[in-house]
């Protein structure tokens, strides 16, 4: 492999066409700059400087290496810029696709981090179905997308952010707060569940569940067709509701919900961050990427 720093010093000489001009920009003895280009031209095997004239001037060879030299060293550039954007980040903007659920309660913790270190950025922030956020990252109409996992998508990257457990929860006033034990999953079956319309991803994993205790039908109060007027009447004291710990957490905190147990309720739900495999991410985005995928682990940590 060639190496770079006879390179650079050539480029300087050719530049400045002079070997002492080139050495002191290069912080380098005149001798040592003579020896790189002799080495250069060794390597090559031809002269690069027309040393027979009063001022030194490139021979054809040389000036062949010096446009490739300028194309190197403008390359070097840019990314030296690229970086340096991306380090300091005074500015840019980033589109983000978002499921109701990662968008609501999760998204908005990121964004205070990041907005503290980077207040010049802007955000777009689109809310949708798993499937839609899927559809807007495959074609370039968000940079990046938090959601529930896809299968079969192809020319996208899948990054499991959250493992979130579900949790069944109700009023701290509700009789089965007040009942001290474990409900069975017999007892759970019966009550009063606040569930979601067919096709919701909590209700889905709520039927599958039942299923596998070997109940096919509860009662199932009142279904509804969002998340948060299904924990908010939850807090009324109108049913329980099984939703994913990110979205319950903080009433849990503050008393306005508790965590009702019930046997043998394990269940699970992943959220991702996705970006195609093709994405030029700018450098915003890319530092927010590289945010949300720091704090993958220590999320619950902070809420």
């Amino acid at each position: 492999m060639m190496d770079l720093d006879p390179l650079k010093t050539f480029h300087h000489v050719a530049q400045l066409k002079s070997f002492t001009k080139a050495a002191q920009k290069l912080y380098l003895t005149q001798p040592a700059v003579s020896q790189q280009i002799q080495r250069l031209e060794h390597s090559l095997r031809v002269s690069l400087f027309d040393r027979s004239k009063k001022q030194i001037e490139l021979t054809p060879q040389g000036e062949i290496l010096f446009s490739y030299t300028r194309k190197l060293f403008h390359l070097f550039d840019d990314i030296e810029v690229a970086f340096e954007d991306f380090n300091n980040l005074e500015s840019g903007h980033i589109s983000i696709g978002a499921s109701s659920l990662i968008g609501t309660y999760y998204l908005p913790d990121m964004l205070e981090i990041f907005h503290d270190q980077y207040p010049n950025v802007t955000f777009n922030v689109r809310i949708g179905n798993s499937e839609k956020v899927a559809k807007w990252v495959m074609e370039h109409d968000v940079d990046l997308g938090l959601s529930a996992r896809i299968m079969g998508k192809k020319d996208i990257i899948q990054y499991q952010l959250l493992n979130e457990p579900y949790r069944a929860v109700a009023s701290p006033r509700s009789c089965w707060a007040k009942l001290g034990r474990a409900l069975t999953a017999q007892e759970f079956s019966e009550a009063s569940i606040v569930t979601r319309e067919k096709g919701a991803r909590s209700q889905n994993k709520l039927d599958e569940w039942l299923d596998e205790q070997g109940l096919t039908a509860y009662k199932g109060g009142f279904t509804v067709d969002s998340m948060q007027l299904a924990k908010n009447m939850a807090i009324s004291g109108l049913g329980v509701v099984t939703l994913p710990e990110l979205a319950t957490i903080k009433d849990v905190k503050n008393g306005l919900l508790v965590n009702i147990d019930v046997e043998n309720f394990h269940v699970n739900t992943g959220y991702y961050l996705i970006y195609r495999t093709d994405s030029n991410l700018s450098p915003a985005a890319l530092k927010f990427l590289m945010l949300l995928k720091e704090h993958r682990r220590d999320f619950m940590a902070i809420l």
